[in-house]
Protein backbone atom coordinates (compact mmCIF):
# COMPACT_ATOMS: atom_id res chain seq x y z
CA UNK A 1 0.00 0.00 0.00
CA UNK A 2 1.04 3.63 -0.43
CA UNK A 3 2.16 5.45 2.69
CA UNK A 4 3.36 8.96 3.48
CA UNK A 5 6.74 9.17 5.14
CA UNK A 6 8.00 12.64 5.90
CA UNK A 7 5.70 14.12 3.30
CA UNK A 8 7.02 11.78 0.57
CA UNK A 9 4.89 9.10 -1.02
CA UNK A 10 6.49 5.67 -0.68
CA UNK A 11 5.31 2.11 -0.93
CA UNK A 12 5.48 -0.44 1.84
CA UNK A 13 4.07 -3.78 0.83
CA UNK A 14 4.96 -7.31 -0.17
CA UNK A 15 8.01 -7.20 2.08
CA UNK A 16 9.94 -5.43 -0.70
CA UNK A 17 12.41 -2.57 -0.51
CA UNK A 18 10.90 0.82 0.33
CA UNK A 19 11.48 3.41 -2.36
CA UNK A 20 11.67 7.15 -1.75
CA UNK A 21 12.61 10.30 -3.55
CA UNK A 22 16.26 10.81 -4.48
CA UNK A 23 18.44 12.68 -1.98
CA UNK A 24 18.72 15.75 -4.19
CA UNK A 25 14.98 16.45 -3.72
CA UNK A 26 15.58 18.27 -0.44
CA UNK A 27 17.70 20.87 -2.22
CA UNK A 28 14.95 21.97 -4.61
CA UNK A 29 11.34 23.08 -4.49
CA UNK A 30 9.65 20.29 -2.45
CA UNK A 31 6.26 20.68 -4.09
CA UNK A 32 7.75 20.60 -7.59
CA UNK A 33 9.69 17.45 -6.70
CA UNK A 34 6.56 15.75 -5.41
CA UNK A 35 4.62 16.73 -8.52
CA UNK A 36 7.39 15.50 -10.81
CA UNK A 37 7.56 12.17 -9.01
CA UNK A 38 3.77 11.84 -9.02
CA UNK A 39 3.54 12.68 -12.73
CA UNK A 40 6.21 10.09 -13.50
CA UNK A 41 4.22 7.43 -11.65
CA UNK A 42 0.99 8.46 -13.40
CA UNK A 43 2.73 8.38 -16.80
CA UNK A 44 3.58 4.71 -16.38
CA UNK A 45 0.09 3.92 -15.10
CA UNK A 46 -1.44 5.67 -18.13
CA UNK A 47 0.84 3.99 -20.66
CA UNK A 48 0.91 0.43 -19.26
CA UNK A 49 -0.98 -1.27 -22.14
CA UNK A 50 1.33 0.52 -24.58
CA UNK A 51 4.45 -0.46 -22.65
CA UNK A 52 3.41 -4.08 -22.53
CA UNK A 53 2.71 -4.04 -26.27
CA UNK A 54 5.98 -2.28 -27.13
CA UNK A 55 8.02 -4.67 -25.00
CA UNK A 56 6.54 -7.62 -26.88
CA UNK A 57 7.04 -5.98 -30.27
CA UNK A 58 10.65 -5.00 -29.56
CA UNK A 59 11.40 -8.26 -27.80
CA UNK A 60 10.37 -10.23 -30.87
CA UNK A 61 12.43 -7.96 -33.11
CA UNK A 62 15.59 -8.22 -31.02
CA UNK A 63 15.19 -11.79 -29.83
CA UNK A 64 14.05 -13.63 -32.97
CA UNK A 65 14.27 -11.06 -35.79
CA UNK A 66 10.52 -10.82 -36.29
CA UNK A 67 9.41 -7.38 -37.53
CA UNK A 68 6.22 -5.81 -38.86
CA UNK A 69 4.13 -8.13 -41.06
CA UNK A 70 6.18 -11.19 -40.04
CA UNK A 71 4.62 -14.19 -38.31
CA UNK A 72 6.40 -15.51 -35.21
CA UNK A 73 5.35 -19.01 -34.17
CA UNK A 74 6.50 -21.68 -31.71
CA UNK A 75 7.30 -25.08 -33.18
CA UNK A 76 7.16 -26.49 -29.63
CA UNK A 77 5.25 -25.33 -26.56
CA UNK A 78 6.90 -22.12 -25.30
CA UNK A 79 9.06 -22.40 -22.18
CA UNK A 80 10.70 -19.96 -19.72
CA UNK A 81 13.02 -18.62 -22.41
CA UNK A 82 10.01 -16.82 -23.88
CA UNK A 83 9.71 -14.07 -21.27
CA UNK A 84 6.28 -12.60 -21.92
CA UNK A 85 3.47 -12.02 -19.45
CA UNK A 86 1.30 -15.01 -18.47
CA UNK A 87 1.72 -17.32 -21.48
CA UNK A 88 0.14 -20.76 -21.36
CA UNK A 89 2.06 -24.03 -21.70
CA UNK A 90 -0.50 -26.10 -23.55
CA UNK A 91 -0.80 -24.43 -26.97
CA UNK A 92 1.99 -23.02 -29.17
CA UNK A 93 1.71 -19.24 -29.57
CA UNK A 94 1.62 -17.40 -32.90
CA UNK A 95 2.13 -13.62 -32.91
CA UNK A 96 2.50 -10.82 -35.47
CA UNK A 97 2.75 -7.01 -35.40
CA UNK A 98 1.93 -4.36 -38.00
CA UNK A 99 2.10 -0.60 -38.55
CA UNK A 100 -0.60 0.93 -40.75
CA UNK A 101 1.28 4.22 -41.03
CA UNK A 102 3.87 2.57 -43.28
CA UNK A 103 1.86 1.29 -46.28
CA UNK A 104 -1.77 1.74 -45.30
CA UNK A 105 -4.33 -1.04 -44.70
CA UNK A 106 -3.04 -4.52 -43.96
CA UNK A 107 -4.55 -7.88 -44.95
CA UNK A 108 -4.29 -10.84 -42.58
CA UNK A 109 -5.15 -14.20 -44.12
CA UNK A 110 -6.28 -16.78 -41.56
CA UNK A 111 -6.54 -20.40 -42.75
CA UNK A 112 -9.58 -22.53 -42.01
CA UNK A 113 -9.35 -24.81 -39.01
CA UNK A 114 -8.83 -28.50 -39.73
CA UNK A 115 -9.70 -31.79 -38.05
CA UNK A 116 -6.32 -31.65 -36.29
CA UNK A 117 -5.91 -27.93 -35.57
CA UNK A 118 -8.48 -25.46 -34.26
CA UNK A 119 -7.80 -21.79 -33.60
CA UNK A 120 -8.41 -19.38 -30.75
CA UNK A 121 -7.11 -15.84 -30.98
CA UNK A 122 -7.72 -12.13 -31.21
CA UNK A 123 -6.66 -9.11 -33.27
CA UNK A 124 -5.82 -6.03 -31.15
CA UNK A 125 -4.55 -2.49 -31.49
CA UNK A 126 -1.49 -1.16 -29.65
CA UNK A 127 -3.61 -0.22 -26.61
CA UNK A 128 -4.53 -3.93 -26.58
CA UNK A 129 -8.19 -3.25 -27.27
CA UNK A 130 -9.71 -6.19 -29.19
CA UNK A 131 -10.84 -5.57 -32.74
CA UNK A 132 -12.17 -9.07 -33.31
CA UNK A 133 -11.74 -12.67 -32.24
CA UNK A 134 -10.62 -15.09 -34.95
CA UNK A 135 -11.00 -18.82 -35.38
CA UNK A 136 -13.87 -21.04 -34.28
CA UNK A 137 -15.29 -18.49 -31.82
CA UNK A 138 -14.35 -15.52 -33.98
CA UNK A 139 -15.68 -13.63 -36.93
CA UNK A 140 -14.59 -16.25 -39.47
CA UNK A 141 -16.20 -19.09 -37.43
CA UNK A 142 -13.27 -21.37 -38.17
CA UNK A 143 -13.77 -21.13 -41.93
CA UNK A 144 -10.78 -18.85 -42.39
CA UNK A 145 -10.85 -15.49 -44.09
CA UNK A 146 -9.11 -12.27 -45.02
CA UNK A 147 -9.20 -9.68 -42.25
CA UNK A 148 -8.69 -6.15 -43.54
CA UNK A 149 -7.18 -3.82 -40.91
CA UNK A 150 -7.75 -0.15 -41.73
CA UNK A 151 -5.93 2.82 -40.15
CA UNK A 152 -7.60 5.72 -38.35
CA UNK A 153 -9.81 7.89 -40.55
CA UNK A 154 -8.97 5.91 -43.68
CA UNK A 155 -10.85 7.21 -46.71
CA UNK A 156 -9.14 5.32 -49.53
CA UNK A 157 -10.67 2.77 -51.87
CA UNK A 158 -11.56 -0.56 -50.29
CA UNK A 159 -12.47 -3.92 -51.81
CA UNK A 160 -16.13 -4.72 -51.29
CA UNK A 161 -16.22 -8.51 -51.27
CA UNK A 162 -14.08 -11.20 -49.74
CA UNK A 163 -12.79 -9.30 -46.69
CA UNK A 164 -13.70 -8.94 -43.05
CA UNK A 165 -13.17 -5.19 -42.41
CA UNK A 166 -11.83 -3.97 -39.07
CA UNK A 167 -11.24 -0.32 -38.20
CA UNK A 168 -8.26 0.43 -35.98
CA UNK A 169 -7.89 3.64 -33.96
CA UNK A 170 -4.10 3.30 -33.75
CA UNK A 171 -1.28 2.96 -36.24
CA UNK A 172 0.01 -0.26 -34.77
CA UNK A 173 -1.54 -3.53 -33.73
CA UNK A 174 -0.90 -7.21 -33.25
CA UNK A 175 -2.50 -10.59 -32.93
CA UNK A 176 -2.08 -13.48 -30.54
CA UNK A 177 -3.24 -16.80 -31.96
CA UNK A 178 -3.27 -20.21 -30.34
CA UNK A 179 -3.53 -23.24 -32.63
CA UNK A 180 -5.65 -25.68 -30.63
CA UNK A 181 -4.39 -29.27 -30.66
CA UNK A 182 -5.51 -32.37 -28.75
CA UNK A 183 -2.14 -32.67 -27.00
CA UNK A 184 1.48 -31.67 -27.42
CA UNK A 185 2.57 -34.76 -29.36
CA UNK A 186 5.19 -34.10 -32.00
CA UNK A 187 2.65 -35.00 -34.68
CA UNK A 188 0.16 -32.42 -33.39
CA UNK A 189 2.85 -29.76 -32.94
CA UNK A 190 3.94 -30.32 -36.54
CA UNK A 191 0.35 -29.82 -37.67
CA UNK A 192 0.18 -26.59 -35.64
CA UNK A 193 3.41 -25.38 -37.23
CA UNK A 194 2.11 -26.08 -40.72
CA UNK A 195 -1.07 -24.22 -39.83
CA UNK A 196 0.92 -21.18 -38.60
CA UNK A 197 2.93 -21.12 -41.83
CA UNK A 198 -0.29 -20.65 -43.81
CA UNK A 199 -1.02 -17.31 -42.11
CA UNK A 200 -0.20 -14.39 -44.37
CA UNK A 201 0.18 -10.65 -43.74
CA UNK A 202 0.71 -8.02 -46.41
CA UNK A 203 -0.33 -4.47 -47.37
CA UNK A 204 -3.65 -4.15 -49.18
CA UNK A 205 -1.82 -2.15 -51.83
CA UNK A 206 0.04 -5.35 -52.79
CA UNK A 207 -2.94 -7.71 -52.59
CA UNK A 208 -2.85 -8.55 -56.30
CA UNK A 209 0.69 -9.86 -55.95
CA UNK A 210 1.34 -10.17 -52.21
CA UNK A 211 4.91 -10.52 -50.97
CA UNK A 212 5.81 -13.78 -49.25
CA UNK A 213 5.21 -13.62 -45.50
CA UNK A 214 8.26 -14.29 -43.36
CA UNK A 215 7.63 -16.97 -40.73
CA UNK A 216 10.02 -17.11 -37.76
CA UNK A 217 10.29 -19.97 -35.27
CA UNK A 218 10.48 -18.48 -31.76
CA UNK A 219 11.00 -21.69 -29.83
CA UNK A 220 14.34 -22.18 -28.11
CA UNK A 221 15.40 -18.56 -28.49
CA UNK A 222 15.80 -16.19 -25.57
CA UNK A 223 13.10 -13.56 -25.92
CA UNK A 224 12.84 -10.73 -23.37
CA UNK A 225 9.48 -9.13 -24.06
CA UNK A 226 8.79 -7.56 -20.66
CA UNK A 227 8.61 -3.87 -19.73
CA UNK A 228 11.56 -2.68 -17.66
CA UNK A 229 10.47 -0.80 -14.54
CA UNK A 230 13.40 1.57 -14.30
CA UNK A 231 14.32 4.93 -15.83
CA UNK A 232 14.42 3.42 -19.33
CA UNK A 233 10.64 3.02 -19.43
CA UNK A 234 10.22 6.79 -19.86
CA UNK A 235 12.29 6.69 -23.04
CA UNK A 236 9.92 3.97 -24.26
CA UNK A 237 6.88 6.10 -23.43
CA UNK A 238 8.38 8.98 -25.42
CA UNK A 239 9.14 6.70 -28.37
CA UNK A 240 5.62 5.27 -28.46
CA UNK A 241 4.16 8.76 -28.27
CA UNK A 242 6.03 9.69 -31.45
CA UNK A 243 4.85 6.60 -33.32
CA UNK A 244 1.18 6.58 -32.44
CA UNK A 245 -2.03 8.46 -33.06
CA UNK A 246 -3.18 10.67 -30.18
CA UNK A 247 -6.82 10.02 -29.37
CA UNK A 248 -9.09 12.62 -27.82
CA UNK A 249 -9.39 10.61 -24.61
CA UNK A 250 -5.65 11.08 -23.99
CA UNK A 251 -5.15 14.75 -24.85
CA UNK A 252 -5.47 16.01 -21.28
CA UNK A 253 -2.94 13.49 -20.08
CA UNK A 254 -0.33 14.78 -22.51
CA UNK A 255 -0.02 17.86 -20.31
CA UNK A 256 1.31 15.70 -17.47
CA UNK A 257 3.77 14.06 -19.85
CA UNK A 258 4.91 17.42 -21.16
CA UNK A 259 5.58 18.60 -17.61
CA UNK A 260 8.21 15.87 -17.23
CA UNK A 261 9.81 16.34 -20.63
CA UNK A 262 7.86 13.80 -22.71
CA UNK A 263 6.25 15.63 -25.62
CA UNK A 264 5.10 14.54 -29.05
CA UNK A 265 7.29 16.14 -31.69
CA UNK A 266 10.10 17.07 -29.31
CA UNK A 267 13.29 15.18 -28.41
CA UNK A 268 13.69 13.27 -25.17
CA UNK A 269 16.55 14.77 -23.16
CA UNK A 270 16.10 14.35 -19.40
CA UNK A 271 18.69 15.65 -16.94
CA UNK A 272 20.59 13.32 -14.62
CA UNK A 273 18.44 14.57 -11.75
CA UNK A 274 15.27 13.80 -13.68
CA UNK A 275 16.54 10.29 -14.47
CA UNK A 276 16.97 9.68 -10.74
CA UNK A 277 13.35 10.65 -10.19
CA UNK A 278 12.28 8.46 -13.11
CA UNK A 279 14.14 5.44 -11.77
CA UNK A 280 12.63 5.78 -8.30
CA UNK A 281 9.14 6.33 -9.69
CA UNK A 282 9.33 3.32 -12.01
CA UNK A 283 10.39 0.92 -9.28
CA UNK A 284 7.70 2.23 -6.95
CA UNK A 285 5.04 1.96 -9.64
CA UNK A 286 5.81 -1.72 -10.20
CA UNK A 287 5.24 -2.54 -6.55
CA UNK A 288 2.08 -0.46 -6.50
CA UNK A 289 0.65 -2.27 -9.55
CA UNK A 290 1.42 -5.67 -8.05
CA UNK A 291 -0.43 -4.67 -4.91
CA UNK A 292 -3.28 -3.22 -6.97
CA UNK A 293 -3.74 -6.30 -9.15
CA UNK A 294 -3.64 -8.90 -6.41
CA UNK A 295 -5.27 -7.02 -3.52
CA UNK A 296 -7.45 -4.25 -4.96
CA UNK A 297 -8.60 -4.60 -8.57
CA UNK A 298 -9.37 -8.28 -8.73
CA UNK A 299 -12.44 -9.58 -6.92
CA UNK A 300 -12.64 -12.84 -4.98
CA UNK A 301 -14.51 -15.43 -7.02
CA UNK A 302 -15.47 -17.51 -3.99
CA UNK A 303 -16.36 -15.93 -0.64
CA UNK A 304 -14.23 -18.38 1.33
CA UNK A 305 -11.24 -18.93 -0.99
CA UNK A 306 -8.25 -16.94 -2.23
CA UNK A 307 -9.02 -17.33 -5.95
CA UNK A 308 -9.96 -14.14 -7.76
CA UNK A 309 -11.27 -13.17 -11.14
CA UNK A 310 -8.90 -11.35 -13.49
CA UNK A 311 -11.65 -8.94 -14.40
CA UNK A 312 -11.01 -5.57 -12.77
CA UNK A 313 -13.85 -3.06 -13.25
CA UNK A 314 -14.04 -1.82 -16.82
CA UNK A 315 -12.41 -4.73 -18.55
CA UNK A 316 -15.49 -6.43 -19.91
CA UNK A 317 -17.94 -3.51 -19.67
CA UNK A 318 -15.78 -1.34 -21.91
CA UNK A 319 -14.30 -3.96 -24.26
CA UNK A 320 -10.87 -3.66 -22.61
CA UNK A 321 -10.69 0.10 -23.08
CA UNK A 322 -11.53 1.02 -19.46
CA UNK A 323 -13.08 4.18 -20.92
CA UNK A 324 -16.37 5.02 -19.19
CA UNK A 325 -18.62 7.99 -20.09
CA UNK A 326 -17.20 10.14 -17.30
CA UNK A 327 -13.71 8.77 -16.63
CA UNK A 328 -10.96 6.31 -17.59
CA UNK A 329 -10.16 3.59 -15.04
CA UNK A 330 -6.41 4.09 -15.39
CA UNK A 331 -5.28 2.21 -12.29
CA UNK A 332 -7.34 -0.90 -12.96
CA UNK A 333 -6.22 -0.89 -16.59
CA UNK A 334 -2.56 -0.58 -15.60
CA UNK A 335 -2.88 -3.24 -12.91
CA UNK A 336 -4.27 -5.64 -15.51
CA UNK A 337 -1.65 -5.03 -18.20
CA UNK A 338 1.36 -5.18 -15.88
CA UNK A 339 1.18 -8.98 -15.42
CA UNK A 340 -1.09 -9.85 -18.38
CA UNK A 341 -1.11 -9.17 -22.10
CA UNK A 342 -3.76 -9.60 -24.76
CA UNK A 343 -7.50 -9.44 -24.56
CA UNK A 344 -10.46 -11.17 -26.17
CA UNK A 345 -13.66 -9.93 -27.70
CA UNK A 346 -15.76 -12.61 -26.01
CA UNK A 347 -14.54 -13.84 -22.63
CA UNK A 348 -15.59 -17.18 -21.17
CA UNK A 349 -16.67 -18.93 -24.36
CA UNK A 350 -13.44 -20.86 -24.92
CA UNK A 351 -11.54 -20.23 -21.69
CA UNK A 352 -12.06 -18.85 -18.20
CA UNK A 353 -9.27 -17.88 -15.80
CA UNK A 354 -8.92 -17.55 -12.05
CA UNK A 355 -5.87 -16.15 -10.27
CA UNK A 356 -4.33 -16.68 -6.85
CA UNK A 357 -1.24 -15.30 -5.16
CA UNK A 358 -2.04 -16.35 -1.58
CA UNK A 359 -2.18 -19.59 0.39
CA UNK A 360 -5.15 -20.69 2.50
CA UNK A 361 -4.02 -18.38 5.32
CA UNK A 362 -3.84 -15.34 3.05
CA UNK A 363 -0.04 -15.26 2.91
CA UNK A 364 1.87 -14.55 -0.31
CA UNK A 365 3.00 -17.71 -2.13
CA UNK A 366 6.74 -18.05 -1.57
CA UNK A 367 9.00 -19.93 -3.97
CA UNK A 368 11.07 -21.32 -1.10
CA UNK A 369 8.09 -23.02 0.57
CA UNK A 370 6.28 -26.22 -0.37
CA UNK A 371 2.52 -26.30 -1.00
CA UNK A 372 -0.14 -28.89 -1.81
CA UNK A 373 -3.03 -28.01 -4.13
CA UNK A 374 -5.89 -30.44 -4.65
CA UNK A 375 -8.03 -30.04 -7.77
CA UNK A 376 -11.46 -31.59 -7.05
CA UNK A 377 -12.76 -34.41 -9.20
CA UNK A 378 -14.90 -33.84 -12.27
CA UNK A 379 -13.73 -30.35 -13.14
CA UNK A 380 -16.45 -28.81 -15.34
CA UNK A 381 -14.49 -28.43 -18.58
CA UNK A 382 -15.21 -29.68 -22.08
CA UNK A 383 -11.50 -29.90 -22.87
CA UNK A 384 -9.06 -29.73 -19.93
CA UNK A 385 -7.80 -27.57 -17.06
CA UNK A 386 -4.36 -26.09 -16.49
CA UNK A 387 -2.57 -24.31 -13.62
CA UNK A 388 0.66 -22.35 -14.16
CA UNK A 389 3.01 -20.49 -11.82
CA UNK A 390 4.31 -17.02 -12.77
CA UNK A 391 6.92 -14.72 -11.27
CA UNK A 392 5.03 -12.17 -9.14
CA UNK A 393 7.08 -9.19 -10.36
CA UNK A 394 7.28 -9.96 -14.08
CA UNK A 395 4.18 -12.04 -14.75
CA UNK A 396 6.37 -14.35 -16.88
CA UNK A 397 7.39 -17.95 -16.40
CA UNK A 398 9.78 -18.42 -13.50
CA UNK A 399 13.23 -18.51 -15.09
CA UNK A 400 15.32 -21.66 -15.45
CA UNK A 401 12.52 -24.07 -14.53
CA UNK A 402 12.01 -27.29 -16.48
CA UNK A 403 8.26 -27.17 -15.85
CA UNK A 404 5.98 -24.13 -15.61
CA UNK A 405 2.69 -25.73 -14.69
CA UNK A 406 0.57 -28.81 -14.99
CA UNK A 407 -2.69 -29.77 -16.68
CA UNK A 408 -5.26 -32.52 -16.55
CA UNK A 409 -3.88 -33.54 -19.97
CA UNK A 410 -0.24 -33.71 -18.78
CA UNK A 411 1.34 -37.08 -19.59
CA UNK A 412 1.80 -39.24 -16.50
CA UNK A 413 -0.20 -37.07 -14.10
CA UNK A 414 -1.43 -39.12 -11.11
CA UNK A 415 -5.14 -39.10 -10.29
CA UNK A 416 -6.53 -40.00 -6.87
CA UNK A 417 -9.05 -42.81 -6.44
CA UNK A 418 -11.88 -40.28 -6.07
CA UNK A 419 -10.92 -38.53 -9.31
CA UNK A 420 -9.19 -35.54 -7.69
CA UNK A 421 -5.59 -34.49 -8.32
CA UNK A 422 -3.00 -33.62 -5.65
CA UNK A 423 -0.48 -31.16 -7.09
CA UNK A 424 2.70 -29.95 -5.41
CA UNK A 425 4.49 -26.61 -5.81
CA UNK A 426 7.80 -25.71 -4.21
CA UNK A 427 11.60 -26.01 -4.37
CA UNK A 428 11.54 -29.80 -3.94
CA UNK A 429 9.24 -32.54 -5.24
CA UNK A 430 7.74 -34.93 -2.69
CA UNK A 431 9.09 -38.44 -3.21
CA UNK A 432 6.94 -40.37 -5.67
CA UNK A 433 5.00 -37.25 -6.70
CA UNK A 434 7.36 -35.94 -9.36
CA UNK A 435 4.72 -36.25 -12.10
CA UNK A 436 2.39 -33.93 -10.16
CA UNK A 437 5.05 -31.38 -9.19
CA UNK A 438 5.82 -27.82 -10.36
CA UNK A 439 9.16 -26.29 -9.25
CA UNK A 440 9.43 -22.76 -7.86
CA UNK A 441 12.44 -20.57 -7.07
CA UNK A 442 13.61 -19.81 -3.54
CA UNK A 443 13.44 -16.08 -2.86
CA UNK A 444 10.79 -15.47 -5.53
CA UNK A 445 7.12 -14.82 -4.84
CA UNK A 446 4.75 -16.11 -7.49
CA UNK A 447 1.11 -16.25 -8.51
CA UNK A 448 -1.05 -18.73 -10.37
CA UNK A 449 -3.54 -18.77 -13.18
CA UNK A 450 -5.99 -21.66 -13.28
CA UNK A 451 -7.43 -22.01 -16.78
CA UNK A 452 -10.71 -23.78 -17.56
CA UNK A 453 -10.62 -24.75 -21.25
CA UNK A 454 -14.19 -25.14 -22.44
CA UNK A 455 -15.78 -24.07 -19.14
CA UNK A 456 -19.14 -25.55 -18.22
CA UNK A 457 -21.94 -23.83 -16.18
CA UNK A 458 -20.68 -25.28 -12.88
CA UNK A 459 -17.65 -22.96 -13.15
CA UNK A 460 -19.81 -19.87 -13.28
CA UNK A 461 -22.53 -20.85 -10.81
CA UNK A 462 -19.69 -21.90 -8.45
CA UNK A 463 -21.12 -25.31 -7.68
CA UNK A 464 -17.55 -26.39 -8.50
CA UNK A 465 -14.96 -24.71 -6.27
CA UNK A 466 -11.19 -24.72 -6.43
CA UNK A 467 -9.29 -25.40 -3.22
CA UNK A 468 -6.63 -23.07 -1.87
CA UNK A 469 -2.93 -23.85 -1.68
CA UNK A 470 -2.03 -25.49 1.64
CA UNK A 471 1.41 -24.88 3.14
CA UNK A 472 3.29 -28.12 3.81
CA UNK A 473 5.08 -27.73 7.13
Amino acid sequence: MLKKIGGIIAIASLGLTMLTMPAHAENTNPLKEKLTHSRAVESIIWSMPWMNYKAMRDGHKMGVGSGFNDVAYNSQIQDWRMQITTPNNTTPYVMAFWDLSLEGPVVIEIPATTKDVGLFGVIMDSWQRPLEDVGGNGKDRGLGGKYLIMPPNYDGNLPIDGYIPLHQKTNQGYFLLRPLIANASQENLKSAEEFAKQIKIYPLSKAENPPKTKHVDTYGKTLNALPEFDKSIFKEIHAMLQEEVIEEKDVAFLGLLDAIGITKGKPYNPSDEMLEVFDSAAKETLQYLIEQFHNESNVKFYDDRQWTTIAPPGRLETDYSWVFPNYIALEDRAAYFQPIFSSVKTFGAATFYLASSKDSQGEWLEGGKNYKFTVPADAPVRNFWSVIAYDLETGAYIKNMDRDGIASSTDGIQKNADGSFDLYFGPQAPKGKESNYVPTADGKKYFLLFRFYGPEPAVFDKSFKLNDFELIK
